[in-house]
């Protein structure tokens, strides 16, 4: 994507061959949605933003994978990679309309995906509430350290009943 040109009721993305691509946006653009992560053993969500269907009804959502290395447009079908998909109960922060923005303007920055400072519910959490976090990452770093001290702990104690 080179660039884009929001409306009301559109965005009309320029791909970076110069052709312009046309979304027209409905009730669910600008809400952030989630599958649960495929090939994990918790319960991780992997969420993107609802932008729109095409004229021939094909929806996109605005999504960070590390697939693809960046966030980026994807289809509807894609993004749920034959998983069902939830909507966030959360309300945003922002308008549907300044998501959308936000999240197209995070495109355009093309900053690398990190799994822990900018993975897919960073990307969303920025676009929705202005803020870079990401729920699981947190959880599981959470959970590393807490594991982490009950081993210092344990090792202490062993070690001073020797």
């Amino acid at each position: 994507m080179r660039n884009f040109y929001l409306y009301n009721n559109r965005v009309e993305i320029v791909k970076n061959d110069g052709s312009v691509f046309t979304i027209y946006f409905n009730g669910n653009s600008g809400k952030v949605y989630f599958r649960y992560k495929i090939g994990t053993f918790s319960n991780v969500k992997h969420s993107g933003i609802f932008l729109g269907v095409d004229t021939w009804g094909t929806g996109y959502f605005l999504h960070n994978h590390y697939h693809f290395g960046k966030a980026h447009i994807t289809t509807e079908t894609e993004f749920k990679k034959g998983q069902p998909i939830h909507i966030y109960n959360e309300m945003c922060s922002n308008a549907p309309l300044k998501v959308i923005e936000i999240g197209l303007n995070e495109i355009l920055r093309g900053e690398s995906y990190k799994p822990i400072t900018y993975n897919c519910q960073t990307y969303t959490n920025t676009a929705c509430h202005n803020k870079r976090k990401s729920y699981d990452a947190e959880k599981w770093l959470g959970g590393i350290a807490l594991a982490s001290l009950a081993f210092i702990f344990i090792g202490a104690v062993a070690g001073k009943g020797r």
